[in-house]
C-alpha cells in the first residue's frame, strides 16, 4: 500500500492539480506471507474526485515490473506504456497509435541534477509539482485514508 501506492497517489494529485479526492477506498492482501510476513504485498486504491475516479494498483506479486498508466477520456484513451512510449486509442477505434517520446530535458532527466537545481535556486518547485511538499502532503493523506479503509473495510471520506 505505502511502497507502491504512493506513486499513483502522487501522479493523481499532480494530474488533478492538487485537488484532494473526496473519498478513498482500499483493499490490501497478503499474497506471499512467506516472503512478506508482516505487511500487505498487494493493494488496490479507489480515489473518488467527483467527476474523476482513479484506480491505483501496487503489488510485489506481479511477474514483471509494471510502470504504466492509462487515462480514459470521452474521446480518447492514453496509455503511458513506460517512459519511452505513449499509446493513444480514439473512441470507437480498434487500433491504437504509438508514439515514441523524447527524453526529458536537463535537469529533469536526472534526479540528482534536478535536486541540485532546486537546492541552488535555479529550479522553483510549484505547489502541484510531483516533488512539491503540497502535493506530497496530499499523497500522505491519501495513503493514511487508504490504510484506514483497508483496515476497516469502509470508504474514508476526505471532504
Amino acid at each position: 500500500l505505502i511502497d507502491f501506492g504512493c506513486y499513483g497517489a502522487n501522479l493523481m494529485t499532480w494530474l488533478m492539480e492538487g485537488q484532494r479526492p473526496r473519498s478513498v477506498t482500499a483493499m490490501t492482501a497478503q499474497m506471499q506471507p512467506n516472503l512478506y510476513p508482516n505487511v500487505d504485498d498487494d493493494a488496490t486504491l479507489l480515489l473518488d474526485y467527483g467527476s474523476t475516479v482513479a484506480v491505483v494498483q501496487g503489488s510485489w506479486n506481479w511477474t514483471h515490473s509494471v510502470k504504466d498508466m492509462t487515462v480514459y477520456g470521452t474521446e480518447v484513451s492514453l496509455t503511458a506504456l513506460n517512459r519511452t512510449f505513449l499509446e493513444a486509442q480514439a473512441a470507437g477505434s480498434r487500433e491504437a497509435s504509438q508514439t515514441a517520446l523524447s527524453g526529458r530535458p536537463s535537469p529533469y532527466d536526472d534526479p540528482f541534477s534536478y535536486f541540485a537545481g532546486v537546492v541552488r535556486g535555479s529550479i522553483e518547485i510549484q505547489p502541484t509539482d510531483l516533488s512539491a511538499l503540497e502535493n506530497n502532503m496530499i499523497v500522505v493523506e491519501i495513503l493514511d485514508a487508504a490504510r484506514e479503509s483497508a483496515r476497516t473495510g469502509q470508504t474514508v471520506r476526505l471532504d
